[in-house]
C-alpha cells in the first residue's frame, strides 16, 4: 500500500479515467424524450464538448486566479443577496414570529413597526451567517480533500486496504484553477492557495456580519440570547430544506470522489500493463453505466407515479383550457370538444409514459448484459495462463471495491433527486 502524500499518476493515466470524470453532471431532472442509442466514445465525447462549453463560459481566456477567486465569492453573494421568502415582510409565519417576540418586550403600538424593521434585519443578518457557515463547511472538505486529511480512519467502518493520506483536489477545484494553466507542476500548490484564499475571504465576511449583528442586538432594547435563539430555530429548518441539504450533498459526493480516487492511485501504483488499466478502466466505466441506466429507470417510474397523482390531474393543467374551445359559445358542444380533447391527451401522455418505460428498461439491459460481460472477462483473467493479461488478487479487490464506490456515490445522486421529487409531491 502506498504511503505517498503526492499525486502520483501522470497525465497518460488522467485521461484514461476520464470517463469517470462526469458522475454528476447528471441533470435534477430526468430528460422527457428517448434518447438515440450510441457507443461509449460518442457520448464520451459529446460530454467532453459539454464541459469544454460550460468551462469557456466559466472562465475568459486570460482570466487570472484572482478573477476566478472574485467568481466564486461572487455566486455565495449572489446567495447572501437573495432574501428568502420566510425572511419577507408578506410571510405570514415569519409576521406571526415577530409579533411573538415582540410582544413581551414592546408595549407601545407606535414603536412596534421600527421595532419589527430592526428584529427582520437581525434575522436576515442571522440567516446570512448562517449561510457563510453552509458554505465554510463545504470549503473545508474541499481543503481536507486536497490535504489528505478528508478521511479519518477511526471513523471508516471497515479496515481500508488504500491510503487515505494523499492530497486529491476535487474536480471542481481543479476545473477552476488549473484550467487556463499550461504549467501545471505546481498545481498542489496553487490549489492549496485558491482553496485557502476562499476560506479567509468566508471568514472575513462572517466576522462582518457578526460585527453587524453585535450592533444591532446591542442597539435593540430588550433583545436576549433567548430571542436570538427563537429567530434562529424558525430559520433554521427553512435553510436545511434548501442551501444545507444541497452543501451536504456536495460534501457527500466529495467524499465518494476521494475513495473513487484513491482506489485508482492504489492499482497505479502496483504497475499494471497497458491490459491490465484498461480492463479496469472499461470495468468501472460498464459499471457506472449499469448503475445509472438502473437508477435512471426507477427514477422515471417515480416521476411518472408524481404526474399520475391528483395534484397533476388534466384539469389542474394548464392545457386543459385552452383559449380555441374555452371560446365556444355554444355550452354543449364545447363541454364535448373539452371531454374529447382530455381522452386524447391523457391516452397520449400514457403511450408517452410507456415509451419512455420501454427505451429506459431497454437501456438498463443493455448496459447490464455489458457489465456482466466485463465482470466475466475479470474472472477468467485470473485464470489465465498469459501473464500479459492475467489480474491478481490485489487487482480485483481494488476493481470490485472501486466499483462498489461508484454504484454508491450514483446512489447517492439518484437518492438526492427522488427526494427533491418527494418534496413536490
Amino acid at each position: 500500500m502506498t504511503t505517498n502524500n503526492t499525486n502520483s499518476y501522470n497525465q497518460e493515466e488522467e485521461e484514461q479515467d476520464e470517463t469517470l470524470q462526469n458522475f454528476d453532471k447528471m441533470s435534477v431532472d430526468l430528460p422527457w424524450n428517448i434518447k438515440q442509442k450510441s457507443n461509449v466514445n460518442e457520448k464520451l465525447d459529446e460530454i467532453e464538448k459539454q464541459n469544454l462549453s460550460r468551462k469557456m463560459s466559466q472562465l475568459s481566456t486570460n482570466a487570472t486566479h484572482e478573477k476566478n477567486s472574485i467568481k466564486i465569492m461572487k455566486e455565495i453573494k449572489d446567495q447572501l443577496e437573495i432574501i428568502p421568502n420566510y425572511l419577507t415582510k408578506q410571510n405570514i409565519s415569519f409576521k406571526e414570529l415577530m409579533h411573538q417576540t415582540l410582544s413581551s418586550i414592546i408595549r407601545t403600538a407606535e414603536k412596534s413597526n421600527n421595532n419589527i424593521d430592526e428584529l427582520r434585519k437581525i434575522a436576515i443578518l442571522l440567516y446570512k451567517i448562517m449561510v457563510i457557515q453552509t458554505y465554510q463547511y463545504l470549503w473545508k472538505a474541499y481543503l481536507k480533500s486536497g490535504t489528505g486529511q478528508l478521511i479519518i480512519p477511526s471513523e471508516t467502518k471497515q479496515k481500508l486496504f488504500y491510503s487515505t493520506t494523499l492530497s486529491i483536489w476535487p474536480k471542481e477545484i481543479k476545473t477552476i484553477v488549473l484550467s487556463n494553466k499550461k504549467d501545471k507542476t505546481n498545481e498542489n500548490e496553487i490549489c492549496l492557495k485558491f482553496v485557502n484564499n476562499q476560506l479567509n475571504e468566508l471568514q472575513r465576511q462572517l466576522k462582518q456580519y457578526q460585527q453587524e449583528l453585535n450592533i444591532k442586538a446591542n442597539n435593540f432594547q430588550g433583545y436576549t440570547i433567548s430571542i436570538q435563539e427563537k429567530l434562529m430555530t424558525y430559520i433554521e429548518p427553512n435553510l436545511n430544506s434548501s442551501l444545507s441539504k444541497k452543501i451536504e450533498h456536495q460534501v457527500e459526493l466529495i467524499h465518494y470522489d476521494y475513495h473513487i480516487q484513491a482506489l485508482k492511485l492504489e492499482y497505479f501504483q502496483h504497475k499494471p500493463n497497458e491490459y491490465q488499466k484498461q480492463l479496469m478502466i472499461q470495468i468501472c466505466q460498464s459499471q457506472y453505466e449499469q448503475e445509472t441506466s438502473e437508477q435512471e429507470y426507477e427514477l422515471l417510474k417515480q416521476k411518472i407515479a408524481y404526474y399520475n397523482l391528483p395534484s397533476q390531474s388534466f384539469e389542474c393543467s394548464a392545457i386543459s383550457h385552452h383559449p380555441l374551445i374555452d371560446s365556444i359559445q355554444n355550452l354543449t358542444v364545447q363541454e364535448a370538444l373539452k371531454k374529447q380533447f382530455k381522452e386524447v391527451a391523457i391516452q397520449s401522455r400514457i403511450t408517452l409514459f410507456n415509451m419512455y418505460l420501454k427505451s429506459a428498461e431497454d437501456q438498463r439491459e443493455e448496459y447490464k448484459k455489458k457489465h456482466e460481460a466485463n465482470v466475466k472477462k475479470m474472472d477468467a483473467s485470473q485464470h489465465t495462463l498469459n501473464n500479459n493479461e492475467k489480474l491478481s488478487s490485489t487487482f480485483v479487490q481494488l476493481i470490485n471495491e472501486r466499483c462498489n464506490k461508484i454504484s454508491e456515490r450514483i446512489r447517492c445522486i439518484y437518492k438526492f433527486k427522488s427526494e427533491s421529487i418527494l418534496l413536490k409531491s
